[in-house]
């Protein structure tokens, strides 16, 4: 047992600390050590460290606790505890945001000498693997058409990005990137023949990569944006980028890179990560799943249900009137960050509340709330609630929040 968990016990044995407190102090050393770490997907290693500066902030959160312990009033140490709660989580957020960006900029540059100082486990990521040492590159365009208005795309890579956009001519244009090795060159033709499978019809396209190690295939693909689309898009290292579509439904699905989605219209769309941000913006669609892990989550538009699941990352919500009065509903979840609500006018004087979190503040900046349930306890929070106008109201919302170490925050757009 280290010192600092004897000194905990012997505190507690004492009488100089509860339980409780006892508990919270031992929480805040796992924070410690735990600050700027995280998971790199399924591909092993670790977010870099903080810079003692930026984790520590000076004394650790243990001896601050500890200090504010045996000297303090029990409000002071509320006060201490809940500083320090929300300082671990700006510090978890922050080292996951930079991971984020450190594995997208790395997958999306070319220019090998870049990366010639690249941490070990990062160069085991097999895109970024891809830009070491030699290889040849060679492009691919086809072009076709679609004979039904109900299209399914199928597109996969194990390594590479993705991106769909959705344009007004009756054709689609399609550009495969292709990055292979070979001993020589007849090898490399070899190669870029077998490296991706294409097949398609008049209702679906199917393209695969079939990628080796420190190989990808990078897919650009521009479809008419009238049609019907459902999607099956899927890679394990690169960004995913869909927009411009119409009529939308289906799944997106990457690790180590970020997932844009941006001017869509559609019925169920669902989108997951990992080491990456989400992004959504101008959307209207009846439902969106939203998933990554070490990112944050933002979404600004219309979407009946929207369910959003991150940890060590944040949440922004901006949602929109949909075209019909509606209901919409908003599930947000995260662990070591906050979570922000930004309420249009309309729905901000009809909306139903029921947040919780753990050390850090919940705040409703709404006007007229009718409180069911508001609760202020050592490391738990909750309230619940509506507006006078909600029972009532066409367009409302209802939000259900949840943060364990982060702020709640619930806004009203100024109009």
């Amino acid at each position: 047992m280290n010192d600092e968990k004897f000194l905990i016990l012997k505190m507690v044995e004492e009488g100089k600390i509860t339980s409780e407190e006892a508990a919270a102090l031992l929480d805040a050393l796992e924070a410690d050590k735990a600050a700027g770490l995280g998971k790199l997907g399924d591909h092993g290693g670790t977010i870099p460290t903080l810079s003692e500066a930026e984790a520590r902030g000076g004394a650790s959160s243990f001896e601050r606790l500890r200090d504010a312990l045996e000297h303090r009033e029990d409000a002071e140490f509320k006060v201490v505890l809940e500083e320090e709660a929300r300082r671990f989580a700006k510090n978890v957020e922050a080292a996951a945001e930079k991971f984020s960006r450190l594995v997208e900029e790395r997958i999306e540059k070319e220019v090998k000498p870049a990366l010639a100082n690249l941490p070990a486990f990062l160069a085991k990521i097999p895109v970024i693997g891809e830009w070491v040492g030699e290889f040849s590159t060679a492009t691919e365009e086809r072009q076709g058409a679609f004979l039904d208005s109900t299209i399914r795309l199928e597109l996969s890579t194990d390594n590479g990005s993705i991106e769909v956009q959705g344009w007004p001519e009756s054709h689609y244009h399609m550009v495969l990137k292709k990055k292979v090795r070979g001993n020589d060159e007849e090898a490399v033709r070899e190669r870029v023949a077998e490296v991706v499978q294409v097949e398609e019809s008049g209702n679906w396209l199917r393209v695969k990569g079939r990628t080796g190690i420190n190989e990808a295939v990078h897919i650009k693909l521009s479809v008419p944006q009238d049609k019907l689309y459902e999607l099956a898009v899927s890679t394990s290292n690169g960004r995913i980028t869909i927009t411009s579509l119409k009529d939308v439904m289906g799944s997106i699905t990457t690790s180590n890179g970020r997932v844009t989605i941006k001017d869509l219209q559609g019925t169920r769309l669902a989108a997951r990560t990992s080491n990456g941000t989400i992004e959504c913006d101008n959307i209207n669609l009846q439902e969106l799943i939203l998933n990554t892990s070490n990112g944050r989550i933002s979404a600004d538009g219309f979407a009946q249900r929207l369910e959003a699941r991150t940890s060590n990352g944040s949440i922004e919500v901006t949602p929109r009137l949909g075209s019909a009065l509606q209901e919409q509903s908003l599930d947000l979840h995260t662990a070591n960050s906050g979570i922000q609500v930004n309420l249009p006018p309309a729905l901000a004087g009809a909306c139903w509340l029921d947040l919780s979190g753990g050390f850090g503040s919940i705040n409703v900046n709404l006007n007229d709330m009718l409180y069911h349930i508001k609760e202020d306890y050592f490391g738990s929070k909750r309230v619940q609630g509506e507006t006078k106008g909600y029972g009532t109201a066409n367009a409302r919302i209802r939000v259900v929040a949840r943060s364990a170490n982060g702020g709640i925050t619930i806004d009203k757009i100024q109009s």
